[in-house]
């Protein structure tokens, strides 16, 4: 059941699982609205202070204040990525907050409820209809990706998606997450849906949720091996469509070289 919010710069949700300065472990950040993610992002990567302190500002317009004091730490790319953030923004707050029904909402509902943002409507209404795209874009998940080669993941995803201008990474968040795809997917504004806990434990029943829950599936196997034998099976059974990547034992060893 949704509940279409009376004010949507009201609404908080968490963000994607980035790792921590100094630490092996990721945090997952929570934002007041949308405009604190956006306000945010305008000091990513090289600010992360500042952008932490946007976090705890306690309104909308404390955040834009607070930014817009320090427009010269601003990111030199901002006004080439500032769609992609608005609409990644939205698309981890309708992932977030499926309460808010945001990928059902009317056009101009949407308009209105970002109007407090005070950003140009031209740009506010190229952002919501790259949003509405991306809602009706599919979902992708991978499997194995975490232990094969990085030319091999970016290669395959990159050709898998190269005719989706709009979709949405589903990814593990436990031991297993192919974090690699994951950081690529979030540099290139690609929202994430979350499967599990960080701790949760790698079984067949998440196995089954994860192929249940895409509308696509990248596996990518060594050559010869049979790790994935059951995930492809379930996966067409299901009638998911799956693609199989297979790469050679001899490119995980030199990925394995390159890491030790």
């Amino acid at each position: 059941m949704t509940n279409p919010p009376d004010d949507l710069l009201k609404a908080s949700f968490f963000g994607p699982w980035v790792p921590a300065p100094g630490q092996s472990e990721r945090v997952r950040h929570h934002y007041m609205s949308l405009a604190h993610w956006y306000e945010s992002v305008k000091f990513m990567p090289a600010k992360a202070e500042l952008r932490d302190s946007v976090l705890f500002c306690p309104s909308v317009k404390e955040a834009r204040k607070f930014a817009k004091a320090r427009q010269s730490d601003w990111r030199s790319d901002w006004n080439l990525v500032r769609h992609s953030v608005l609409i990644a923004g939205l698309g981890f707050l309708a992932i977030d907050r499926p309460d808010l029904g945001l990928e059902k909402m009317a056009k101009e509902t949407l308009l209105e409820q970002l109007r407090a943002m005070k950003l140009p409507d031209r740009f506010v209404g190229a952002c919501v209809d790259r949003f509405m795209e991306w809602a009706a874009g599919p979902t992708i998940a991978s499997f194995g990706a975490n232990t094969a080669p990085d030319s091999v993941v970016g290669h395959k995803i990159s050709k898998t998606v190269a005719n989706k201008p709009s979709w949405t990474l589903l990814s593990l968040c436990n031991s297993k997450a192919a974090w690699r795809l994951h950081d690529w997917a979030l540099a290139h504004y690609v929202p994430v849906r979350y499967l599990g806990r960080p701790l949760s434990r790698f079984s067949a029943e998440m196995v089954a949720e994860l192929v249940h829950a895409c509308d696509q599936l990248v596996v990518f196997e060594v050559k010869g091996g049979r790790r994935a034998d059951a995930v492809i099976k379930l996966a067409r059974a299901q009638k998911r469509p799956l693609t199989l990547e297979l790469y050679d034992a001899e490119d995980l060893a030199a990925r394995s070289l390159t890491q030790d």
